[in-house]
This record gives C-alpha cells, sequence and structure tokens, in this order.
C-alpha cells in the first residue's frame, strides 16, 4: 500500500471516530508501529490531526483533502469497474456524451468499443489516450489546464469550451454525497468544472462506489436532484440510496457479479431519460 494511500485511509477512519489507537492503525492497515508514526507525524504536520499518547485525535475536517488520481485508482477498483460496467448500458450509439476525469468513469471506455457513431467530449488525458484505438468513436477534447494531482483538465479554457457545446449525457465521478446536503468536492476548481458540465448536460449520471456516501466535502457542487441517475455498488447503505430515490433520482446498484461487455444500442425516440435494462438492481 503507497503511504499517500495509507495516510487517506488514516484520515477516513478519523473522520469516522474521531480518535484512534497507533495499535489499532497497525493492525488495521497491516503495517509496523514505526510506519504509523511517520504517517501520523506526516498528517499532524498537515494539520489534520493531533497526535495523543498512543494515536491521534482529528483536529479538522477532511473535507479538504484529496487523494492523488494514482491512489484513488487503487480505492474499490473492482467495485469501480462494475459501477461502470452499468452506467455504460445506458450509453446509446449515435449519442454525444460527456466523460469526466474520474477514476470511476474512465472505466466506462473499455465497454464503448462497439459503438459506431459515438462522440465522446472528455477533460481527461487518460480517456483521450484511450478512446484513440477505437475508430468508431469521435472524440472530443476540452481543453484546459492540466491538473496533475488528479490527472484532470480545468480553468477558464475547459469552463467556455463546456459552456458552447450540450451533450446528451454527461457521466460525472462524485467525490462526495449527503442526501441533505447534496453533491460536493474536495476542490473548489473541480466544483466549478463539475457545475459546468451539469449544465451542458440534457443527462446527468453520477457514479459513486459505497465510500463516497454519506459524506460532505470542501466544495459544494450541487442538490441531488442536479443528477437524473445515481450508480453505485451493493456495499452502499440502503438507507441512504433510499433517500437518494425518494428525492427522485433513479438509482441503479452494480451488483457483486461482473457486468459484462456493453454492447450498442440504437437511439430510441420513447422512454424516460437515463432508465436502464441493465442487470443493475434499480431502485
Amino acid at each position: 500500500m503507497l503511504a499517500e494511500e495509507r495516510r487517506f485511509r488514516i484520515t477516513e477512519i478519523l473522520s469516522r471516530q474521531r480518535s484512534v489507537s497507533a495499535a489499532d492503525l497497525t493492525a488495521m492497515l497491516g503495517v509496523t508501529a514505526a510506519t504509523i508514526r511517520r504517517d501520523l507525524a506526516e498528517l499532524e504536520q498537515k494539520g489534520l490531526l493531533v497526535r495523543s499518547h498512543g494515536g491521534a485525535v482529528s483536529k479538522s475536517s477532511t473535507t479538504s483533502f484529496q487523494p492523488s488520481y494514482e491512489v484513488q485508482g487503487t480505492l474499490n477498483p473492482e467495485e469501480k469497474k462494475r459501477i461502470a460496467a452499468e452506467a455504460a448500458r445506458l450509453v446509446l450509439d449515435g449519442e454525444t456524451i460527456f466523460l469526466e476525469g474520474s477514476t470511476t468513469v474512465a472505466e466506462i471506455v473499455p465497454h464503448l468499443q462497439a459503438y459506431k457513431r459515438l462522440t465522446v467530449v472528455t477533460n481527461s488525458p487518460l480517456i483521450l489516450f484511450q478512446l484513440y484505438q477505437f475508430p468508431g468513436i469521435s472524440v472530443i477534447a476540452t481543453g484546459g489546464e492540466l491538473r496533475h494531482d488528479i490527472f484532470y483538465l480545468s480553468g477558464v479554457w475547459t469552463q467556455r469550451a463546456l459552456e458552447e457545446i450540450r451533450v446528451d449525457k454527461a457521466f460525472m465521478g462524485i467525490s462526495a454525497v449527503d442526501p441533505a446536503y447534496g453533491i460536493s468536492t474536495a476542490s473548489q476548481a473541480e466544483a466549478t468544472i463539475k457545475q459546468a458540465i451539469t449544465r451542458s448536460a440534457k443527462v446527468r449520471v453520477g457514479l459513486a462506489d459505497h465510500s463516497k456516501f454519506g459524506k460532505q466535502g470542501f466544495a459544494f457542487v450541487g442538490p441531488l436532484t442536479d443528477l437524473q441517475v445515481v450508480v453505485t455498488d451493493d456495499r452502499t447503505p440502503k438507507d441512504l440510496l433510499k433517500e437518494i430515490g425518494e428525492a427522485g433520482v433513479k438509482v441503479i446498484v452494480a451488483g457483486s457479479a461482473g457486468a459484462g461487455q456493453s454492447h450498442p444500442k440504437k437511439q430510441r425516440r420513447t422512454g424516460k431519460p437515463g432508465a436502464s435494462r441493465s442487470g443493475g438492481k434499480l431502485v
């Protein structure tokens, strides 16, 4: 486990229980006591906790803490793949879609290989690289400033590009979901881009694994009702999914078994936006 991932998990633990012993962290993370001491010292320097005798106490909110793109890719990878497989089933051949630069959304790309009349707009360098090998897909990059920490194009140029387009569906990664508060993220810059994506899309689909629910990030993105569909995994608490459904948002739960390769679907003229005939459970 990378040091950054380990430290991120320590902040997650402290956000839930406010204090933790070094002995418990050693057991939970499978590392030595010396490693935990170094991690706690590093997090204390960042102002995220205060070391106490034999452990640590949360000092401040972790809402503005965000792991790097590499670390995010290692968190719940199987859940992300299943979520992406279900989300890909919402794509219709002939549509123009937006794929946001998130590790979960990037997992949609392998399921698009058979599409012949699809247009994809993205602010992700990784997704751009993945799509070049699919000749049947037209690919458009937003442009913008590369954020090295999250491998994401953002800034004024990205916002301007998003203001000038209209897409059928946007697939967005969700950093934090709280039914009462709404959708949020760790960075104001990222929140601004997500808001622009929301305005550019007829149908908005949010992808989030179970670890993103019941949390609030530093920067507010918008209410849950900005999304028509939320796709998650079967470890997400059912009470939270019920609240989201009662708000009028469709919830698709990807089961524990793999959903398989997605096949292109022809454009439909009828039916509700965001409706799914996937193998996942519709809540």
